[in-house]
């Protein structure tokens, strides 16, 4: 799991730059990664949509959501709130364990590893999932900048 904080109100685009179809796209490209969720994510197939609905209310001055089914993203746009975002990743499959394989020939061969071989991704994958994240909302932050100036005079006061 993943959480952005303080994200600026009003980065990514309604339709085919989408703040989080982008995010999916970059945490998806990382090898090994087999999963992906923003917000409530699957669990919310399982609400109905006047459960899920992230109802708005002012805070401070400030317009924000009382829940944050959506994870930070409505309609591929940040809205203020937190983005969370989880990811899920395979087991290795490269192991030293001998497995049954075909060569370029058809033949069915016997093929054992030699080398080292990480039997988990976890401590690699936390920091990769942070640094994609990362790249993709300056990104989109530097986009919005280059059509419309400045982002951060959107940053909700007290993040």
């Amino acid at each position: 799991e993943t959480i952005v904080k303080g994200m600026p109100v009003g980065i990514g685009e309604p339709v085919f730059d989408k703040l989080d179809a982008d995010m999916a796209k970059g945490i998806l490209s990382i090898p090994a990664c087999r999963g992906f969720e923003i917000g409530s994510g699957f669990s919310s197939v399982m609400m109905t949509g006047s459960s899920h609905n992230d109802e708005f209310h002012m805070k401070n001055s400030v317009v924000r959501t009382k829940t944050n089914f959506s994870g930070g993203v409505q309609g591929g746009i940040s809205n203020g709130e937190n983005i969370v975002l989880r990811a899920a990743f395979k087991p290795t499959g490269t192991i030293v364990k001998e497995q049954q394989t075909v060569d370029v020939y058809g033949n069915e061969v016997s093929f054992g590893a030699r080398g080292r071989h990480d039997p988990c991704v976890l401590p690699r994958a936390v920091p990769i999932v942070e640094s994609m994240t990362a790249l993709v909302i300056i990104d989109h932050i530097l986009r919005q900048r280059g059509q419309v100036g400045s982002v951060m005079k959107n940053k909700n006061p007290g993040d």
